[in-house]
C-alpha cells in the first residue's frame, strides 16, 4: 500500500462541469482558489468559494490599521473584487454540514453544492476561556471588527485619558506586536504592560528576532511581567497572579492576545482528529479514507510529519500552492504530491514604521525592518490588480503625497 491516495475515483459524467467547492476565505482557501486560475485546462471547472464575510482579510497588516500605517482597503479587499475576472464563483454564505457519502455541502441560507473535489480550509477561531470578565470586559484582536472597535477605543482614550494605562495579555507574537503598536500611538504617552505565562517571549522564533522584540519593548518602557496569570477582568482592573503571588492592576483598557483553536470539522461523517482537534490528512493534505476531499491550514495535522506545521498565514499559502497542484494533477488522472512546507522566515512589526524580520541566519529590525516586511507582505497580497493598487499609494506615501481611494484624487502634502 502505497503511502500516498490514488487520484480520486473518475467522476460520472452527469455532473458537467466539473466542481471544485472550496470552503472557507482565509489563506488557505482564497489562495487555492487563485493559485487553480494558473492553469488554463481548468478554465471549464466550475469553481466555488464558500464564505461569509464581505471582506478578505491580510491578517498580518491588521495592526497597521491601528496607527494609519494603512487603510482598510489595502488589507480587507472584497471578495467581489478579488474574484472579478476570475473563474471563481464566490458564494456569500456559511457552510454548516458536510456529506462526504453524498459530496454535498449544505449551506446556511438552505442551498446545496454537490461537488467533485472539496476543500476545507476553515481556519481557527478565538479560545474560549473560563475567566470571569473576559468577554464583557477585555477586546480581542483577530477580525476587522475587532481592530476597529480597537481604533475607535484608543481614539476615545487619547481624548479622555492624559496617560492611558494599558495591559495586553499574552506574550506571543500578536500581543508584541499589539503592544508596541498601541504604545506608539499614543506617541509615548500610555502606560503599556504586557503579560505571559511563560518566562520568555516569543519561544518559537529565533534568537535575532526575539532579542529585537525585547529591544523594542524596552525602548519603549513597555512592562513585560513574566510568570503571569489573569484570575478576573473588571472594567478598570485586572486580577490575577505574577510569580505566584496574586496581584491588582488598574487600567483603563485591556486587550486580549492569547491562542486559538481549530473550527471544528463540519460534517456529519465522523472523521479521525488529533488532541487540539485538528483533522488527520495524508502527507498529500487529503483527508484519510476520502482522496477527493483536502483540508488544509489552521484545521489539518498531517499525519506522520515529524514536526507538526505552524499555524500561520505562511503555512496556508504554501499548502494552497500544493493542494492546487494536487488537484490538476487529479483531473489528469495523476499522483498527487506530498505537502513540504519549507520555513522562509519570521516577520513581527515592532511599533509604528518599525518591524522585525529573520530569514534564513539573519535578523534585520527597526526601520529597515519595518520596511523589508512592508514589501515582503506586499508582495504576498492575493491578487495583481491589489498589490498594484496599494504599492502606488506606499509610494505616494513615500514622495509625500496622499491619495483618496473613493474619491480617486492625489494631493501633495506640504
Amino acid at each position: 500500500m502505497t503511502p500516498f491516495s490514488p487520484p480520486a475515483p473518475a467522476v460520472s459524467p452527469r455532473r458537467t462541469p466539473l466542481h471544485i467547492c472550496i470552503v472557507g476565505g482565509g489563506f488557505g482557501g482564497l489562495y487555492t482558489a487563485l493559485y487553480l486560475q494558473r492553469y488554463r485546462h481548468l478554465k471549464d471547472c466550475k469553481i466555488t468559494l464558500v464564505e461569509p464575510q464581505d471582506q478578505f482579510l491580510f491578517t498580518p497588516l491588521l495592526y497597521e490599521i491601528l496607527t494609519d500605517e494603512l487603510q482598510v482597503w489595502e488589507i480587507a479587499p472584497t471578495y467581489s473584487s478579488l474574484v472579478a475576472g476570475q473563474n471563481i464563483h464566490w458564494h456569500q454564505d456559511r457552510a454548516i454540514d458536510v456529506s462526504l457519502t453524498d459530496r454535498q455541502v449544505t449551506l446556511a441560507g438552505g442551498s446545496l453544492l454537490s461537488y467533485d473535489y472539496l476543500v476545507m480550509a476553515t481556519g481557527a477561531a478565538t479560545r474560549p476561556l473560563d475567566i470571569p470578565g473576559v468577554d464583557a470586559f477585555t477586546l480581542p484582536f483577530r477580525t476587522l471588527d475587532d481592530a476597529l472597535t480597537l481604533k475607535g477605543r484608543l481614539e476615545q482614550l487619547a481624548v479622555t485619558c492624559s496617560s492611558p494605562s494599558i495591559i495586553v495579555v499574552g506574550g506571543g507574537a500578536s500581543g508584541v506586536e499589539l503592544a508596541t503598536k498601541v504604545f506608539d500611538r499614543f506617541k509615548g504617552r500610555a502606560q503599556v504592560v504586557l503579560l505571559d505565562r511563560g518566562d520568555r517571549l516569543l519561544k518559537p522564533f529565533a534568537p535575532g528576532l526575539r532579542r529585537a522584540a525585547e529591544r523594542a519593548l524596552k525602548r519603549r518602557g513597555i512592562e513585560v511581567w513574566y510568570r503571569s496569570s489573569v484570575a478576573a477582568v473588571t472594567d478598570q482592573q485586572v486580577q490575577g497572579q505574577r510569580a505566584g503571588q496574586p496581584f491588582v492592576r488598574d487600567c483603563d483598557l485591556t486587550l486580549w492576545a492569547t491562542g486559538t483553536t481549530p473550527v471544528g470539522w463540519l460534517g456529519r461523517e465522523a472523521v479521525s482528529t488529533n488532541d487540539q482537534g485538528q483533522v488527520w490528512v495524508k502527507p498529500t493534505l487529503q483527508l484519510l479514507d476520502h482522496p477527493a476531499v483536502f483540508v488544509l491550514g489552521d484545521n489539518a495535522a498531517v499525519q506522520g510529519a515529524a514536526k507538526p506545521h505552524p499555524n500561520t498565514a505562511q503555512a496556508a499559502y504554501q499548502g494552497a500552492d500544493t493542494v492546487a497542484k494536487n488537484l490538476v494533477a487529479m483531473v489528469q488522472g495523476k499522483t498527487p504530491k506530498p505537502f513540504r512546507y519549507l520555513h522562509l522566515g519570521d516577520m513581527l512589526t515592532l511599533g509604528k514604521h518599525a518591524g522585525g524580520v529573520w530569514s534564513f541566519g539573519l535578523t534585520l529590525s527597526g526601520k529597515l525592518g519595518g520596511m523589508l516586511r512592508r514589501a515582503v507582505y506586499l508582495y504576498r497580497l492575493p491578487t495583481h490588480h491589489h498589490r498594484i493598487k496599494v504599492a502606488r499609494r506606499t509610494i505616494q506615501q513615500l514622495l509625500g503625497f496622499h491619495s483618496s481611494p473613493k474619491a480617486g484624487r492625489t494631493r501633495w502634502v506640504r
